[in-house]
């Protein structure tokens, strides 16, 4: 896979979630750059909670 069809297979990804998810991803975000808990807390929550509501679809 080249660079370029990488980046967007990555922007596509990113879309896709940005779609329904995007309050959980604004969410980790905001943690990830003001929040006390390490990285792998919060992303390990924040991948538990979009999973959890696809679940839920």
């Amino acid at each position: 896979m080249t660079r370029d069809e990488l980046q967007t297979n990555q922007e596509y990804m990113w879309q896709a979630l940005s779609g329904k998810q995007r309050t959980t991803l604004i969410l980790a975000v905001e943690m990830l750059s003001h929040c006390q808990l390490s990285p792998e807390q919060i992303l390990t929550k924040t991948m538990m909670a979009l999973e959890g509501s696809q679940q839920d679809s």
